[in-house]
């Protein structure tokens, strides 16, 4: 049955009382941060509910495009170029502007320094570097898409958020691919 008593003295921390020896008993290691201790069945418990879950990988994933649109890429020529939202809109801008003025070459100055572009090879770089957002984002939907199916614990904590992205050096790819063709 139920024991009431009072005990006198200290429990180790991390224990928990035998109710029938009150001998102190090891709690375990916390598997992950998400868990709670279930004093009644001394064991871990996760409280998440699965939509809980599905909305934390939800947010993981979100971080992650964000990283990949926003961190920068290199381009198959080897030029670093930012893909923060606000060099890209300048980006457009010094296109639809340099053009309207019948500007046929500009000065730009990219993460990895000064260039000298036509407005064809800067259009090139604004191409490449919206094909990059559009492929970050179609990653997080294709996550999303795959999370909304997930059913189990096991399942939600083997989920790799880190899988299945773009990649940022493109010029990685290139030399593969001509080593390849060699």
């Amino acid at each position: 049955g139920v024991h009431e008593g009072i005990l006198i003295g200290d429990v180790p921390r991390d224990h928990y009382l035998d109710p029938q020896t009150l001998a102190p008993i090891p709690m375990g290691e916390q598997p992950a941060e998400h868990y709670v201790f279930d004093w009644s069945s001394h064991a871990w418990v996760d409280p998440r509910t699965s939509e809980d879950r599905r909305q934390a990988l939800r947010g993981q994933v979100a971080e992650r495009r964000w990283a990949l649109e926003t961190g920068g890429l290199v381009l198959p020529s080897g030029l670093h170029v930012s893909t923060k939202r606000s060099d890209r809109d300048a980006l457009t801008a010094l296109l639809v502007k340099a053009e309207r003025a019948g500007i046929e070459a500009v000065d730009f100055k990219f993460d990895s320094g000064w260039v000298r572009m036509s407005l064809a090879e800067l259009d090139a770089v604004a191409r490449a570097i919206e094909l990059h957002v559009q492929a970050s984002f179609s990653s997080e939907r294709s996550h999303h898409e795959a999370i909304a199916m997930l059913e189990t614990v096991a399942q939600f904590d083997g989920y790799d958020c880190n899988a299945g992205w773009p990649g940022t050096d493109l010029s990685a790819s290139t030399s593969e691919e001509s080593s390849a063709n060699s």
